[in-house]
């Protein structure tokens, strides 16, 4: 026995490290879901408030927004506040914006669970920013759940199950209390209890909420849920104790129901308590799965830590009505658990593709080691419980075993946001280049997020090539495309965040391609020079495409979020000479006015583009490029127009000639 076990507990320690490192970055539940400005919008007149409409509800005391120009420098005025009449939003009122773009940088914590959530999205006043509007979303991020905040839920499930499962095997299959259940009911107390306190410092601490403040805002509303249920738990247990075995009984009784209250105020603060319809059906799922489980674990620890205690018909007797009862409390938690699952997962792409989706799977395979454990038990070891302890101990062994780990999986799983979350919020996947500069004196790593054409944040750590010690200074980077000449090259500052880490944001990005861009960094004793090659990411186009007939040419309309479009088509779309027609067009399919239009096609197979000579067909915003030699195959086709004001429009094609 002590050879198996020895092996179980080598095994789930792999199994827990392994689920630990899972813990995934991943937005967090507070999600935008929509925005007014609307992200990448392009206004004619500045607005007076930003709202953001969440998923779920924010703390508006917790949450923030705030609008930066391209200085930095924060235009809100006031708080940031709860909209009337709807509790997911959140506005802030903003001073007189003049021209420009503008990024708008929030932070949430969410009111339903804790969570913590922040991103930026771009609008632009009487200018377009950059391409931004072509992202027609939000970047968002949260941070990863801590190995602090993994061990706290484990302390809280594994005290909460140990309380529920303690008292029922303690009240219900045996005739009298166990002497041994006592200090192992005051432990899962203490557990509980150091569970939730974890849990409340660790969220504090992400929030940057000061002690004083903790009990007037939502996470002191999910330590009150939490707390109270336990503490009426504590008293009852310490004066169960104190009487005498009737009264005793019914002390436990209520113990037991208040560890069960207990355990539903900590699903007042989990996903399902999120639910935008069949709220308390969901939340009874939610305990029920909880309670069940605790009923199996916990009774279980508890039968194994009593039962050497009696002897005779009462050891099989405690045995078996503690085996009926697990079989029930498995159903239901395969039951409950597979409601929930379907609820937060939403298709088997997100089970194994998002890291919510690979812990549910994670635990379900766990759950079901759990259940052949279970089921060898029961069958096995309760009917020879009466000859020797020793099979039903294996087995039960390797069964807390497993649930160790299906508790740390359940940790993580509460730190990440439901995969049915992430589907109005996709992940932002930056761009990470590294390089030194010709001396191989400083090395460092360019981060550009969301890395699409358009708005980014850009974070440049420099370090000691030799050293790795951070170089402090000032950084700057400068933007060339090489492609494109006519646009000239622009530069960026990057204010210093912290020694080695210089952080700004800017539009210079404004075109898909090959951008030249290097990094200055001016120390001390010299400047040094850091070149990079960057070709951000095309944000997804929605193209309407428009069949000709009679022998008119098809069209294809790309369509902005902020309502224009550009309207190009290939005439006559043969081998031979063609004229390329492109017109940009306002929110009521009128022209609109543009200084200059840059056409550039790439044949079918080939890498290197190559430019068209580009006419006027009028004063306004229609545009002919002569396209002649055209030969059988799908051509890409970049149009990039400019306005008056100086801000791009621009847009990919792929249009076949046949």
């Amino acid at each position: 026995m002590r050879h198996v076990a020895r092996r179980l507990w080598l095994t789930a320690g792999v199994v827990i490290g392994a689920l630990a490192l899972m813990a995934a970055p991943a937005s967090a539940h507070a999600l935008p879901q929509s925005s007014d400005p609307a992200a990448g919008a392009r206004l004619a007149t500045a607005p007076t408030a930003v709202t953001i409409v969440f998923g779920e509800t924010p703390d508006p005391r917790l949450s923030l927004i705030r609008v930066l120009d391209s200085s930095g420098t924060n235009h809100a005025t006031g708080k940031t506040v709860a909209v009337p009449g709807n509790p997911n939003a959140l506005e802030v009122h903003v001073g007189a914006l003049s021209n420009g773009v503008y990024t708008v940088a929030w932070r949430t914590v969410s009111e339903v669970d804790g969570h913590l959530a922040s991103g930026t999205f771009a609008f632009g006043v009487g200018v377009a920013p950059g391409n931004a509007s072509l992202t027609g979303g939000f970047s968002t991020k949260s941070p990863r759940p801590t190995s602090g905040s993994v061990a706290s839920r484990w302390l809280l499930y594994a005290g909460f199950m140990g309380l529920v499962g303690g008292v029922y095997v303690a009240l219900f299959c045996y005739e009298s209390l166990p002497r041994r259940a006592r200090p192992l009911l005051g432990t899962a107390w203490v557990v509980a209890a150091a569970g939730v306190a974890g849990i409340t410092v660790d969220a504090r601490a992400k929030a940057g909420l000061a002690w004083g403040s903790l009990l007037g805002s939502s996470l002191g509303e999910q330590l009150k849920w939490r707390a109270i249920p336990l503490v009426v738990a504590g008293a009852l247990l310490a004066a169960a104790w104190m009487t005498r075995e009737k009264a005793r009984r019914r002390l436990l009784a209520l113990a037991g129901i208040a560890a069960l209250a207990a355990m539903w105020g900590d699903v007042e603060a989990s996903h399902a308590s999120a639910a935008k319809s069949l709220r308390l059906l969901r939340m009874a799922d939610q305990w029920a799965h909880f309670a069940a489980a605790g009923i199996w674990v916990g009774g279980l620890v508890t039968l194994l830590v009593t039962i050497g205690t009696v002897r005779g018909d009462r050891r099989l007797t405690a045995a078996i009505r503690y085996s009926l009862t697990a079989l029930i409390a498995v159903g239901v938690v395969a039951a409950t658990g597979f409601q929930r699952a379907y609820d937060e997962v939403g298709s088997w792409h997100a089970l194994f593709h998002t890291g919510f989706g690979q812990s549910v799977a994670v635990k379900i395979v766990l759950l079901g080691g759990l259940v052949c454990l279970g089921a060898y038990n029961r069958y096995r070891s309760v009917p020879r419980v009466n000859a020797s302890l020793r099979r039903l101990g294996s087995a039960a062994i390797g069964e807390l075993i497993l649930m160790a780990a299906v508790l740390v999986a359940t940790g993580i799983i509460q730190g990440l946001a439901p995969s049915t979350s992430l589907a109005a919020a996709p992940a932002v996947h930056p761009l990470v280049l590294t390089g030194n500069d010709a001396g191989t004196t400083v090395k460092a790593r360019l981060t550009i997020s969301p890395g699409m054409v358009g708005f980014n944040t850009f974070s440049l750590s420099a370090a000691d090539y030799d050293t790795g010690a951070p170089v402090a200074g000032s950084a700057s980077l400068n933007f060339n495309l090489p492609a494109r000449p006519d646009l000239g090259a622009s530069s960026l500052s990057l204010p210093q965040a912290k020694p080695g880490l210089f952080v700004g944001q800017g539009a210079n990005l404004a075109l898909t391609g090959d951008w030249s861009v290097t990094a200055t960094i001016q120390k001390a004793t010299g400047g040094v020079e850091i070149p990079f090659t960057v070709t951000p990411r095309t944000p997804p186009e929605k193209i309407v495409v428009q069949p000709g007939g009679s022998g008119l040419p098809t069209t294809y309309t790309l369509q902005l979020p902020n309502g224009q479009g550009v309207q190009t088509y290939l005439d006559p779309g043969h081998p031979g000479f063609n004229e390329f027609h492109v017109t940009f067009l306002t929110t009521t399919s009128q022209e609109i006015q543009m200084s200059a239009l840059t056409v550039r096609v790439i044949a079918p197979h080939q890498t290197p583009s190559a430019p068209l000579t580009v006419r006027r067909l009028d004063n306004i915003g229609h545009f002919v490029a002569d396209f002649p030699g055209a030969t059988k195959g799908t051509y890409q086709f970049d149009v990039s127009g400019t306005t008056p004001t100086g801000s791009v429009i621009a847009g990919t094609f792929s249009i076949p000639v046949t």
